[in-house]
């Protein structure tokens, strides 16, 4: 239902505001020339007297429709060019703000996989900890390695500890 509105050219909006302001000119001049005539044929009848501010009071209610007309479509153009720049600025600081929004958002995604990948390996390592059994106690072993203590020798503790998420007091 939006019909697109065209700007019309200098020359158009010259000769529109050229008309415009001849046809407020007249009806001023217009309205000056009724004054006088009134001021001039004040004497007379009361009855007609009265008839005669009546189309007065009408005529001067058109002229001033006319002149505030003219005048504050002037006004009104200067604020709506103001609002339209206003508008233009919102909807830029609109296309901005979404785009780093996207820019974050594609961030965020990127965090959830690495994320999804970083948990994946630790429960691969996880999983390859928990198989594996601890070494032997007895049978040989290398005489020249150090002697293990036992915190040290318990692998799969030490990573289902590291791995579990803490327990909450309840």
């Amino acid at each position: 239902m939006t019909q697109e509105q065209t700007e019309p050219s200098a020359a158009e909006q010259t000769r529109r505001w050229g008309r415009q302001f001849g046809v407020t000119a007249g009806l001023l001049v217009g309205f000056a020339a009724l004054v006088v005539a009134m001021i001039w044929i004040a004497d007379g009848d009361d009855v007609v007297w009265q008839r005669r501010v009546y189309v007065f009071g009408a005529v001067e209610a058109l002229v001033f429709t006319a002149i505030g007309w003219l005048f504050g479509r002037e006004v009104h153009r200067s604020a709506a060019q103001s609002a339209q720049a206003s508008a233009d600025a919102a909807n830029q600081a609109a296309d901005q703000a979404r785009s780093e929004a996207q820019a974050e958002a594609a961030q965020a995604s990127e965090a959830r996989v690495a994320a999804a990948e970083t948990d994946a390996k630790l429960q691969a390592v996880r999983a390859a900890a928990l198989s594996s059994a601890p070494a032997s106690r007895g049978g040989p072993q290398d005489v020249s390695a150090r002697s293990r203590s036992e915190a040290a020798l318990d692998l799969r503790a030490f990573i289902t500890e590291l791995t579990e998420p803490p327990e909450r007091n309840r």
